[in-house]
């Protein structure tokens, strides 16, 4: 029998998603003020200053959207591919392999985890701390050894638990 679930999940604002926003905001205020009051007497020219408080809100726009992401994850017979989707528009794979080449898996805890040696740590999560998430320790021929943090729902956990390999599965879920 097949196995195919998804979940999204939307990253939720941090407190470093709100300083780069602010830094933005008053970078392009920089701009504006400085062509206004710098550049308009200087040129004479009122295009030069209405082209860069445009190019400032779109800046701001930019920024903005950037911020605003959201993970995908789908279980297809036993691969997991976690899609990272930004502002709704554009879709960027972020890993996709086999859970039967999954070495770890359980509830995320950063400060265990600070301890192992990695090749990459993908945090695919509803927050960037993975508070309350999930981790799957794997290897994978484009990054070698990869923690992948993530927040699955139960639909997308019994998809991969399918798939794990049975004394792993026995570990993290216990007997079925």
């Amino acid at each position: 029998m097949d196995i195919f679930t998804e979940q999204i999940v939307k990253r939720r604002f941090s407190g470093k998603d709100w300083l780069i926003c602010l830094g933005a905001s008053l970078g392009a205020f920089v701009l504006i003020y400085i062509s206004i009051f710098i550049l308009l007497p200087l040129t004479m020219l009122p295009l030069i200053p209405l082209v860069v408080i445009a190019g400032s809100i779109y800046g701001i726009y930019w920024v903005y959207s950037l911020r605003n992401l959201e993970f995908e994850y789908s279980v297809t017979n036993g691969d997991l591919t976690v899609d990272k989707i930004i502002n709704k528009r554009r879709r960027k794979r972020v890993i996709s392999f086999d859970v039967r080449n999954a070495e770890e898996m359980g509830k995320y805890d950063a400060n265990r985890m600070a301890q192992r040696e990695l090749d990459k740590c993908l945090i695919a999560s509803e927050t960037e701390t993975g508070e309350n998430a999930w981790y799957i320790l794997a290897r994978t021929p484009k990054y070698g050894r990869t923690l992948l943090v993530f927040s699955p729902d139960e639909k997308v956990l019994d998809g991969i638990k399918a798939g794990l390999p049975r004394q792993l599965r026995i570990d993290v879920f216990g007997r079925p």
